[in-house]
């Protein structure tokens, strides 16, 4: 835990928003690289969400091994040495593609290798934010939409950059760029892990502990039920049905970044927009406008519409969705005592990451076999079913308000 003096208590709270921004720009940049990888060295739609798949089921079990480990030894340790362990497996892979020796199931490997870090460096920085939002003396909702902002322009930025660095510069130059940014994302890590002092020990707690007081909170058991069903198509649509879409239909990377992108200005737009005016939210209307989102993201694909109509539906659908990431976070956090935030994180990601692992497998097996036309049916009946539950879910007393109210 960081504790740095009161004239300089903001600090730490612009490190981690940083640090947020660059591991996200990474990731976005990561979400394009790595199928069009697949798809330019194998051809086969298969093999990208076999590997989609690899680069997701580590967090299943390293959402809940890595908070027993942020429990331990605390959370700015565990976030330093993911991230340093991350920089050293994605400059393996760098290194592979400049020798030539890049094969498929090699890359995938070590991406697989790497994605055990992943959670846990996320879970990390996410337990940190409370606390250094105290420090700052600023709301907790201000905080989440101001990350889920920047992860919305790094969707914008990070799809973007990659489909013109492959375009002008290939592949290898695009492993370098995420390699540097995995530098600099290390460095920042430093900064906060130097400037700390020794962490105050806390009772453990067990997961069970979480468990149970999650689910003895409807309002926070509840969040979480309505909120898994967006993780159905989370990753899948990034790294299975959009690479689908633009290799069946031909086009090429910068355009597949351009898509990328255009999600991400939405969720941008949405996210400042919920860091500004979170009060004027309410959880079962935004729940209903992010599933319908969902469900026009994929209508936008399926009626093979021209490539200006997609981009600008786009943009929409990215907007519901950057609000509801950050409510659901600020939810979990103002409802979870601080003792138990590292272990209700960590199952709350394991839950997410089997969702949209089994997703993204399952997806690219149906396009695989019964072809993407299909695929897309099916995803668009399943949003449209849960529009209907959620409209018929709505309850007086609404969560956001309820939890709003009890810490205004």
């Amino acid at each position: 835990m960081l504790l740095l003096t009161k004239s300089a208590n903001k600090t730490p709270w612009k490190l981690i928003l940083t640090t947020e921004a660059f591991s996200s720009l990474a990731n976005q940049f990561m979400q394009i690289l790595l199928p069009w990888y697949i798809l330019s060295t194998t051809g086969s739609i298969l093999w990208t969400g076999i590997v989609g798949f690899c680069s997701l089921l580590p967090n299943v079990f390293s959402s809940l091994f890595g908070a027993q480990v942020i429990d331990r030894f605390g959370r700015s340790k565990v976030m330093f040495g993911c991230e340093v362990s991350q920089l050293i497996l994605i400059g393996a892979i760098t290194a592979l593609v400049f020798a030539g020796q890049d094969a498929p199931w090699l890359v995938g490997g070590l991406i697989f290798a790497s994605s055990v870090f992943d959670a846990p460096g996320q879970l990390a920085r996410t337990a940190l934010s409370p606390t250094f939002s105290r420090y700052a003396d600023v709301p907790l909702s201000k905080t989440s939409g101001m990350i889920e902002a920047f992860d919305g322009v790094m969707s914008v930025a990070g799809p973007l950059l990659c489909g013109l660095v492959i375009a002008y510069m290939g592949l290898l130059g695009a492993w370098v760029l995420c390699t540097a940014f995995c530098v600099v994302i290390v460095i920042l890590c430093l900064l906060m892990f130097t400037n700390r002092k020794p962490r105050v020990l806390r009772p453990s707690v067990s997961f069970k502990e979480a468990f149970s007081n999650m689910w003895g909170d409807e309002i926070l058991k509840e969040t979480v039920l309505f909120t898994l069903p967006t993780f159905l198509l989370g990753q899948a649509w990034e790294l299975v049905l959009l690479p689908s879409y633009i290799y069946e239909k031909g086009f090429d990377s910068v355009y597949f970044g351009l898509l990328g992108g255009a999600f991400g200005l939405g969720a941008f737009g949405g996210a400042l927009f919920f860091a500004a005016a979170a009060k004027r939210f309410t959880f079962f209307t935004l729940l209903s406008v992010n599933y319908a989102g969902y469900l026009l993201s994929v209508l936008v694909l399926l009626l093979n519409l021209p490539k200006a109509a997609v981009l600008a539906a786009t943009v929409f659908c990215g907007v519901p969705f950057g609000a509801f990431g950050a409510m659901v976070i600020s939810i979990i956090l103002l409802r979870t005592p601080e003792a138990l935030r590292s272990k209700t994180l960590g199952l709350f990601a394991t839950a997410s990451y089997t969702v949209e692992s089994l997703c993204v497998l399952g997806m690219a097996c149906c396009i695989h076999w019964a072809g993407l036309y299909v695929t897309l049916c099916a995803v668009s009946g399943i949003f449209a079913i849960l529009i209907l539950i959620s409209l018929l879910g709505r309850k007086h007393n609404d969560f956001w308000t309820a939890v709003t109210a009890k810490n205004k």
